[in-house]
C-alpha cells in the first residue's frame, strides 16, 4: 500500500511537471519513468529526484538531461543520472549514479550541529584553524554562507547534502566549500553532520608537476587557426597577438607569429576584449569576456595592475629577446602568449560543445544560457612556486583560476624601500623611515644624494616653518628638516620642494616613534618624495654633516637570472591541466 501511495504521488507531481518540460525533457522524464525497476529505482527515487540542467549540444544535436538524487529535498552528493536525447527523440545512453531505495539508507534529515562548527571540523581535519569569529553573510534553505576575508579566497559555502559510504550507507553531511587562501586547493569537504567527523573530501584545483624542462624538438609550423573567418567590420578594429600560436607548444618548438584578428566568431562573436555583446571592446589590455591575463609575481591573487595594454587597436606586439634570460622583464610577451592561449582553447572547445549552455567560462553569456561572470583569471609567472601549473575550475557561474608557474629559476623576491647612507663611513648603513601620506614614492633607484640641513633664519632655524634662507645650498639635494616650529609637515616639504630639494627627510626630535605624516593644507602641492626617521638616526646624521650622502629606492623586484629554458616555461602553452567546470552538475 506504501509504494501504491507513493507511486500515485508521483504519477500526479509527473503529470503536472510535463506540461512545462520541453520536448527533451519530456522524453527523458517518460523514458526514466518506464526505466525505473530495470535500473533497480523505486517510485520514491524517481519521485523525488529534481531536473539539475538540460544542455543542448549543436554540434551534434544532442540534448543532454541530468536529474540530481534527492531526499525530503537534500540531494545526494554527486547522485546524478543523465540521458541523452536525439533530435528524431531517441534516448541513446544513460549514466546512472542514483542509489537504490535511497530512503531506506539515510540515517537523518536534521543536523545535529550548525553551518560554523562544520567549517571548524571540516578545516581542523586539514590541520589548519578556523577564525575566532565566523560572519555569516546568508542563510537559505540547507545553504549557509560565511565571509572569507583574510582566511580564504572566496565566501566559504555549506551545504546540506548526504554522503554515500563504503559500506552503502547514507549519512547526513555539511558540504564546505573552502578555497585556500594560498589557492593550492579549493576543497569540498564532506563532514558528517551529528558528529563533526570528516568522511570525504574532493579538491577542484587540478595540479600538473613537472621536475625537469622539454627537451628541444624539430620545429613545427602551425597555421593560425580560424574556424569561422573573421570579418574586420564586426569590430571597430583589428586585433593582433605576437605569440607562439597554435600547434606550437613551446619555443622551443616554434617561433612566434604576429596573428590578426585569430578569435572565432561563433564562440567569440564580439573578439576578445568585448564584455557587454554590443560592438566594441570595453578593454585594451589582456582582458576580455573570456579570460583575464595578468602577472602574479608576487602571489598576491589579483591583477596588481599593468597588464599589455594594445591601445585602441588592440596591437599585442611586444618584443622579447630569450638570449637575456630575464623572464621578469618580459613580462607584456609572457602574458600576451596566455591571454592568447585560454581564449584559443575557448573558442576551439566551443565548437566540440563546450559553450555557455555547458558551464563554459565567460563574463556575458550571449546566447542567454547558463550561469556568467566565471571568466578565467590566468596568472602567468605566478609567485607560489616553480615547475608547476594549476586549474581551479569550481561549478558553472563562479570564477576559475589558473596558476602558471615559473620554470627551472628562483623566484623574485621583493626589495623593500630603502634609505641608505652611502657616506661618511662612520654613518653609513640603512636607516628605518616611515613614508609620509603625501608626496611622490621613492624613485627606482638613484645615485648618491648629498643630505642638507635647512636654514630659515628664525627661532629654530632647522624647522622651515619660515621661507627657507639656503635655498641655494638646497637645489638637487635632500632637505633635512626638524619636526616642531608650528607648522605642519607639509607645509615645511613644499617649502624645501620650492628651494629646489628633491626629497626630504624629517627629523621626528622629540623621541616617540616614526610614522607616516599627515597630508594637511599643502599636500596635494607636494610632489617630492617625504619621510620621517627617528631622533637618533638625525641626530647620527647631523654630526657627520657636512658631507653626509644618502641612496633613495623604491620597492621593487630582487630579479634572479635565469636560463633559456627557465624563460621557456613563461611562455609555453597553456598547460594540459585545464579542464572545464566540474563535469557534473553536481550538488
Amino acid at each position: 500500500m506504501k509504494n501504491l501511495l507513493a507511486f500515485l504521488a508521483f504519477l500526479s507531481v509527473y503529470t503536472a511537471i510535463l506540461a512545462q518540460q520541453s520536448p527533451a525533457v519530456t522524453i527523458a522524464t517518460q523514458y526514466l519513468r518506464q526505466q525505473a525497476d530495470a535500473l533497480g529505482l523505486t517510485a520514491a527515487d524517481v519521485s523525488q529526484c529534481t531536473l539539475s540542467s538540460e544542455v543542448y549540444s549543436s554540434h551534434n544535436a544532442v540534448t543532454h538531461v541530468y536529474w540530481q538524487q534527492t531526499y525530503e529535498q537534500i540531494p545526494l552528493h554527486n547522485a546524478i543520472l543523465n540521458l541523452n536525447v536525439l533530435k528524431n527523440g531517441e534516448v541513446k545512453g544513460i549514466g546512472n549514479r542514483f542509489v537504490p531505495d535511497l530512503a531506506s539508507r539515510v540515517n537523518a534529515t536534521i543536523p545535529q550541529i550548525p553551518a560554523d562548527e562544520a567549517i571548524r571540523a571540516a578545516l581542523a581535519a586539514l590541520g589548519q584553524q578556523a577564525p575566532d569569529e565566523l560572519v555569516m553573510i546568508s542563510n537559505e534553505r540547507h545553504h549557509v554562507t560565511f565571509e572569507h576575508a583574510g582566511w580564504a579566497l572566496e565566501p566559504v559555502a555549506v551545504d546540506l547534502m548526504y554522503q554515500l559510504m563504503p559500506d552503502q550507507k547514507v549519512r547526513l553531511v555539511w558540504n564546505v566549500s573552502y578555497y585556500q587562501i594560498d589557492a593550492q586547493h579549493w576543497w569540498q569537504l564532506r563532514v558528517d553532520a551529528l558528529s563533526g567527523a570528516l568522511l570525504d573530501k574532493n579538491d577542484w584545483v587540478t595540479h600538473c608537476s613537472f621536475d625537469h624542462p622539454c627537451e628541444s624538438r624539430e620545429h613545427h609550423h602551425a597555421p593560425t587557426f580560424m574556424a569561422t573567418q573573421n570579418a574586420a567590420a564586426t569590430l571597430d578594429g583589428q586585433s593582433a597577438y605576437n605569440v607562439f600560436p597554435l600547434l606550437v607548444e613551446s619555443p622551443n618548438h616554434g617561433e612566434r607569429t604576429l596573428l590578426n584578428d585569430p578569435f572565432d566568431l561563433v564562440a567569440s562573436p564580439f573578439g576578445w576584449h568585448d564584455t557587454d555583446g554590443i560592438p566594441g571592446h570595453e578593454y585594451t589590455i589582456t582582458r576580455g569576456n573570456n579570460v583575464h591575463a595578468y602577472h602574479d609575481i608576487f602571489d598576491q591573487n589579483e591583477s596588481a595592475g599593468g597588464e599589455p595594454d594594445g591601445g585602441d587597436q588592440l596591437n599585442f606586439d611586444f618584443p622579447l629577446d630569450l638570449s637575456l634570460g630575464r623572464p621578469y622583464t618580459q613580462l607584456d610577451a609572457a602574458t600576451t602568449n596566455l591571454f592568447y592561449w585560454n581564449n584559443i582553447v575557448h573558442d576551439v572547445w566551443y565548437q566540440y560543445g563546450f559553450d555557455e549552455a555547458a558551464g563554459n567560462f565567460q563574463v556575458t553569456n550571449y546566447s542567454g544560457i547558463g550561469e556568467g561572470d566565471d571568466y578565467v583569471r590566468a596568472e602567468a609567472l605566478d609567485g607560489s612556486g616553480t615547475n608547476n601549473a594549476n586549474f581551479a575550475t569550481p561549478t558553472d557561474g563562479n570564477r576559475p583560476r589558473m596558476q602558471m608557474y615559473l620554470w627551472g629559476g628562483d623566484l623574485p623576491t621583493f626589495a623593500p624601500p630603502s634609505l641608505e647612507v652611502t657616506a661618511p663611513a662612520q654613518v653609513a648603513g640603512n636607516i628605518d623611515f616611515v613614508q609620509a601620506s603625501f608626496g611622490a614614492d621613492l624613485p627606482g633607484g638613484t645615485e648618491p644624494i648629498e643630505v642638507v640641513l635647512v636654514d630659515d633664519g628664525t627661532g629654530t632655524t632647522s624647522d622651515a616653518c619660515e621661507l627657507i634662507v639656503n635655498d641655494q645650498a638646497l637645489v638637487g639635494k635632500v632637505a633635512l628638516i626638524d619636526r616642531g616650529g608650528g607648522c605642519q609637515f607639509s607645509a615645511k616639504a613644499l617649502r624645501a620642494q620650492e628651494a629646489g630639494a628633491i626629497a626630504v627627510i624629517i627629523c621626528n626630535n622629540d623621541g616617540s616613534d616614526i610614522f607616516a605624516m599627515g597630508t594637511g593644507d599643502a599636500g596635494n602641492a607636494v610632489e617630492i618624495p617625504s619621510l620621517m626617521i627617528s631622533l637618533a638616526d638625525c641626530l647620527e646624521l647631523k654630526l657627520a654633516m657636512p658631507g653626509v650622502f644618502v641612496r633613495l629606492t623604491s620597492s621593487g623586484l630582487v630579479v634572479p637570472l635565469q636560463g633559456l629554458l627557465d624563460e621557456i616555461a613563461i611562455l609555453t602553452t597553456v598547460s594540459s591541466c585545464m579542464n572545464t567546470h566540474t563535469a557534473s552538475p553536481t550538488a
